[in-house]
């Protein structure tokens, strides 16, 4: 175990948890004016934990544990009215912000010299919808009313290289994903990985004047002009030059990838892109990548690869829903199941955190989804050290559960990950303090 590294994760641990930010936090979001029983830091930190560690339903199963671990005997409700002010989600989603701040760090990199070191980031987009309460379909309706008449929508940019998310939005699910994306000014020098239902030329376009790429995938519907083509193996097909994709898509071979430039008339203007071709045999069909990343730097294979690293957001909202009672909590008010989200999300974000510090000191790769199930009761007892200002038991504790860690959440297949997984493209382990 690296000390000089334990003891940064330590100070970053404690100071994210610390009394005087919590409190002006509360104060700032209007959640209090003075001190009572129920302290802003004490609901925190339980709340954060016991979302990390054992499922929770209603916020009766956190009353009786906030009563445990604060030996005290709040009623339920007292407990109750402090998730009924308004400003409680207001609160939560500013504790979350901080804590996002605090611990988005590089945890991964591409070698220098690799085509996809130049990037100051790569960010995924995605979107993540569940049930809520019916009662709630005024506030949040959903999409799919026979089935789920109240539902959200957690709208994420994922960093990539911090395996962690950078910006989170809470929606209802009817909301529109496009209208969610960066702003295109934001992402100079940055890659952006998208699914098909963030596909805008114009948008595409505005991202590309500011600087910044992007590798999407494509509705099956696009019908730009074929400008060139070429197979995987480099002929040349001159018979699809000049005309709509449509009308030769069913020439194109299917026993190898096909990569084309299109342009598409928007206007006075005319987009031009690369296109790439991969005939799925389950489906019986093509699915369509477009990007503008420059042929001479990117090639074919390497824009695949870069592709499928979106499905680590995929990952991402697995943790978060099995593993953090990210769920449909049983409470009709919105104020309540709003904060009791962002809660879910913060204890999802704090295990993805120790997981990376844990990387860090014993300088091995380890899995974000056994850290997140091996989470329990050592993780249990260092949020309750710091409950209770306790440095000695924070620290013992803490140091136990890096140990455990580094036993019981190595990734299962690390060759793996070096042929097929996430690895695969050059990715690393980064290496800073």
């Amino acid at each position: 175990m690296n000390q000089r590294k334990f003891t940064t994760f330590l100070e970053k641990l404690t100071h994210s948890f610390n009394p005087e930010k919590i409190t002006e936090i509360a104060k700032q979001a209007d959640f209090c004016v003075r001190q009572r029983r129920i302290t802003p830091f004490k609901l925190v930190t339980c709340l954060v934990a016991i979302m990390a560690s054992s499922t929770i339903e209603s916020v009766a199963d956190i009353q009786r544990r906030y009563c445990e671990w604060s030996d005290s005997n709040i009623t339920y409700r007292a407990f109750h009215n402090q998730f009924s002010k308004p400003e409680f989600p207001e609160f939560m989603r500013e504790v979350l912000s901080s804590l996002l701040t605090d611990w988005l760090q590089p945890a991964l990199a591409f070698p220098e010299g690799h085509s996809f070191h130049q990037f100051k980031q790569i960010l995924i987009q995605d979107g993540s919808s569940f049930a809520v309460k019916d009662s709630l379909k005024k506030s949040f309706p959903g999409r799919f009313k026979t089935v789920s008449p109240a539902a959200v929508e957690l709208q994420v940019t994922m960093d990539l290289l911090a395996d962690q998310p950078c910006t989170i939005s809470l929606t209802p699910d009817t909301a529109s994903e496009r209208d969610y994306l960066p702003e295109p000014q934001t992402l100079s020098g940055c890659l952006l990985l998208v699914d098909r239902g963030y596909f805008d030329l114009e948008w595409f376009q505005d991202l590309q004047d500011a600087g910044g790429f992007y590798v999407a995938r494509c509705k099956n519907n696009i019908n730009p002009t074929v400008v060139s083509a070429h197979r995987e193996d480099g002929k040349m097909l001159k018979h699809v030059q000049g005309k709509p994709l449509k009308s030769v898509q069913g020439k194109l071979l299917k026993r190898q990838r096909t990569e084309l430039i299109v342009s598409w008339k928007k206007g006075k203007h005319t987009i031009t892109a690369r296109l790439i071709a991969c005939w799925i045999k389950q489906e019986k069909k093509f699915s369509w990548l477009i990007t503008n990343l420059p042929q001479t730097q990117f090639s074919l294979d390497e824009v695949s690869e870069a592709y499928r690293l979106r499905w680590q957001i995929e990952l991402l909202f697995k943790e978060w829903k099995s593993y953090a009672n990210l769920r449909c909590f049983d409470t009709g008010k919105e104020s309540v199941a709003t904060g009791l989200i962002w809660a879910a999300i913060a204890a999802a974000l704090i295990k993805r955190f120790m997981c990376h510090s844990a990387q860090r000191i014993l300088d091995k790769a380890l899995s974000t989804r056994k850290t997140a199930m091996c989470c329990t009761m050592t993780f249990c007892d260092t949020m309750l050290g710091i409950m209770r200002f306790d440095q000695k038991a924070t620290e013992l504790n803490a140091r136990k559960l890096i140990i455990f860690l580094g036993h019981h959440a190595g990734r299962a297949h690390p060759k793996r990950d070096c042929n097929s997984g996430r690895f695969s493209l050059g990715l690393q382990l980064c290496e800073v303090a």
